[in-house]
């Protein structure tokens, strides 16, 4: 995990932050380094976490119940929204995928605000039909996760633009037409109590606003970049899956990883080496939504728009390229 650092700081000390809810400032203060050792070590943490992902996904059998929502963020100023669409096993209660999008503004503008918002529309914009083509890639990623004998169940919620997506996927017109297929639609308005078809969606959201900083309501530690939000976001999901007991008491006090049948062997093995040996991908599907997370391919508002940026986010090295090439190429 420390190939090629320049300063090893404690990567172990780094994540229990991360997951605790603090930012890279503070846990440059409390680590005696800087913000950008932090943000390294933050990425390497956030390449393991995807790289564990799809080692344990490879082990996970199908899920038979699905469902998937988005969380409005920001990246870089309030004018700057982006959606977090998140793709989970309700029944297993286990995160599968991500992508992110930046969008418009929306709601009502003041002049002011129209003002500031038309000269960093001159400097940059979102890409058109951007949170269209975030869930289109979701969805194509959902049949993977299916079973082809047991069929599809997926829970969404009103949002039009998710009836849509799932209408026009080839995959899941395969389930329709041979009646495996089931869409649940659930209003927003519906009480979020356990009985709610997307409560583990709802779960999901509180956890993020309560334990990540930059996604608290009415919060101005927001991201700086669209790639790093993604990696944090990474962390959370990995943190979830296989460190936070599915229930605080109970017999289901273990894992949701290993409530899954994840063998323990292999999730013992990749906890032991989170922070100390990089996991391999070779001969492993990587999915395109995490393929482009991990080579920072995400289209991201540049933070000092006024005079320019010259970089747009964290810098790829080539050891984490060279790692993902051992991967299926077209595996997606």
């Amino acid at each position: 995990m420390h190939y090629y650092s320049k300063r090893r700081i404690d990567l172990g000390e780094v994540f229990s932050r991360l997951r605790g809810g603090s930012s890279q400032r503070d846990i440059g203060r409390e680590l005696g380094c800087s913000r950008t050792a932090v943000a390294t070590a933050m990425l390497r943490l956030a390449r393991q976490a995807m790289a564990s992902q799809v080692v344990l996904l490879s082990a996970l059998g199908p899920a038979r119940r699905m469902s998937f929502d988005g969380l409005i963020s920001a990246v870089c100023s309030r004018d700057y929204p982006s959606q977090i669409t998140t793709l989970g096993d309700s029944q297993r209660e286990l995160i599968l995928a991500m992508t992110h999008c930046v969008s418009e503004r929306g709601g009502v503008r003041t002049p002011r605000q129209r003002r500031r918002i038309g000269l960093k529309r001159a400097v940059w914009q979102p890409a058109g039909r951007a949170l269209s083509e975030s869930i289109v890639l979701l969805v194509n990623e959902l049949a993977r996760f299916a079973c082809p004998l047991a069929g599809v169940h997926i829970d969404i919620d009103c949002h039009p633009i998710y009836r849509q997506v799932i209408a026009r996927d080839v995959a899941l017109g395969w389930y329709r037409r041979h009646r495996l297929l089931t869409v649940r639609r659930t209003p927003g308005s519906a009480a979020r109590t356990v009985g709610n078809p997307l409560f583990f969606m709802n779960y999901v959201d509180r956890m993020i606003r309560h334990r990540m900083k930059e996604h608290t309501r009415e919060s101005i530690a927001l991201a700086r970049n669209a790639t790093a939000q993604m990696h944090r976001m990474w962390i959370f999901a990995w943190d979830h899956n296989t460190r936070q007991p599915m229930r605080v008491s109970g017999s289901r006090r273990c894992s949701r990883a290993a409530a899954a049948g994840i063998p323990p062997q292999l999730l013992g093995r990749l906890r032991r080496e989170f922070t100390t040996r990089r996991q391999s991908l070779r001969r492993l599907a990587v999915p395109e939504s995490m393929r482009r997370v991990w080579s920072g391919e995400l289209d991201s508002p540049p933070v000092r728009w006024r005079v320019g940026q010259k970089s747009r986010g964290p810098q790829i090295p080539a050891f984490a390229q060279l790692d993902l090439r051992l991967a299926y190429p077209h595996a997606q």
